[in-house]
């Protein structure tokens, strides 16, 4: 029984790390879709208090997939809560044309942040904004954008050049790499 609430609960933190419970996606947070987590490997430790999915960690509810290589989840001793989850290695979130890619994510529910670091990038569409760090506050649906030792580079396409081709490869070409 303590797996399988630790299991739901790390359930609602996948949805809540990646905006759904921010009430400003589909569906929203009383949309009850189903959400499919595959691994290659599931760890589930009770007594220290988290849950490991490693190897090609794929989570999927509706049109939200995210992906890394492991993902831990930490959930405290004393009523079962998650406390906070951690991505590492290859972290790619996609929801339609918007992707943020990382190398390490990180959500604190205590603090109310989701926390890219490792060389995160975020499109949507041909729009680009990169930077040393990206902090999403899924409650207040904002985004900030840390240029660290170098600068936040961005860049933003009006919105009556996105419905015409752009040709060439275009700067956000350039900053894609």
């Amino acid at each position: 029984m303590k797996r399988v609430l630790t299991f739901i609960c790390f359930m609602v933190i996948v949805l809540a790390w990646t905006g759904w419970c921010s009430g400003k996606a589909k569906g929203g947070p009383g949309a009850k879709k189903p959400i499919t987590v595959t691994s290659q490997k599931m760890e589930a430790h009770a007594k220290e208090g988290w849950v490991l999915f490693i190897g090609k960690v794929r989570a999927v509810q509706g049109d939200l997939t995210l992906y890394t290589d492991r993902l831990q989840v930490f959930i405290a001793r004393k009523g079962g809560k998650v406390e906070r989850i951690l991505a590492q290695g290859h972290v790619k979130v996609e929801r339609g044309d918007k992707v943020i890619l990382s190398d390490r994510a990180e959500y604190r529910l205590k603090d109310g942040v989701v926390e890219f670091t490792g060389h995160p990038k975020a499109w949507e569409g041909k729009n680009l904004v990169l930077g040393e760090k990206m902090l999403y506050y899924p409650k207040e649906d904002k985004s900030v954008v840390v240029g660290g030792k170098g600068r936040v580079n961005a860049v933003i396409y009006p919105e009556g050049e996105l419905k015409h081709e752009v040709k060439g490869p275009g700067p956000g070409k350039k900053l894609q790499k």
